[in-house]
């Protein structure tokens, strides 16, 4: 591993180190649809650190939380989906999660908390692919095929220059099959993994939670 690489690990992995057993408070927020005492009843046990309250008192972070409940099948089950997302005091998202049990979503937000640094974006090297889907050829099946798909463009990020507690680093995009969601300079949450972060962030408008695997590639 080249001594950049390396160095950038390190500096990781003590970040987090220090930030463990530090009590963290949540405040949830006004809009949420999940009553504080359901969340609570649902807070993993092994995360004694962190506590959970209502109203405009201050705190570590704010927690939205969504219950939304459909019907399947012949109508007589009714799943549950919970949609949580967690900010800082900035409004930036440390951690989006949906899922069917609420507890399994607060375990992972609450292992947020526990182990997710700064990331600040500095730059990107974005890469576009396009890819012309059309139909050739005269006739009635051609101009079908043709209105149907046409030409498809995607763009990916294939490397961010970040900064992480001070660290220059250099990221490169590790999902191999879709690509990494284009993301822009700005200030966002990452996890460690390994010799990677995951970066996390909500596309604007729709909201949408994004979670980008990219590999410490070395300095800056």
């Amino acid at each position: 591993m080249p001594p950049k690489s390396f160095a950038c690990l390190v500096l990781l992995s003590a970040t987090l180190l220090s930030a463990q057993g530090i009590p963290k408070t949540i405040t949830l927020a006004d809009n949420s649809t999940v009553p504080i005492e359901k969340i609570l009843k649902a807070m993993p046990k092994e995360y004694r650190n962190i506590s959970i309250k209502s109203g405009p008192n201050k705190s570590d972070y704010t927690l939205e939380a969504f219950e939304t409940a459909t019907r399947s099948g012949l109508h007589i089950q009714v799943d549950h989906e919970f949609d949580l997302t967690l900010f800082d005091p900035d409004r930036i998202a440390v951690s989006s999660v949906s899922d069917e049990s609420l507890g399994h979503a607060m375990k992972v937000v609450c292992h947020a908390i526990k182990t997710s640094v700064p990331v600040e974006v500095v730059d990107t090297n974005n890469l576009t692919q396009s890819v012309d889907a059309r139909g050739e050829g005269p006739g009635v099946v051609a101009a079908v095929v043709n209105s149907a798909t046409g030409r498809t463009t995607h763009t990916d990020t294939a490397s961010i220059y970040v900064i992480v507690k001070g660290e220059h680093a250099l990221l490169d995009c590790y999902e191999r099959r879709t690509g990494c969601t284009t993301i822009g300079p700005g200030k966002y949450y990452g996890e460690r993994s390994g010799d990677g972060i995951w970066v996390s962030y909500r596309m604007p408008i729709t909201h949408k939670p994004v979670r980008n695997h990219y590999k410490i590639a070395g300095g800056w």
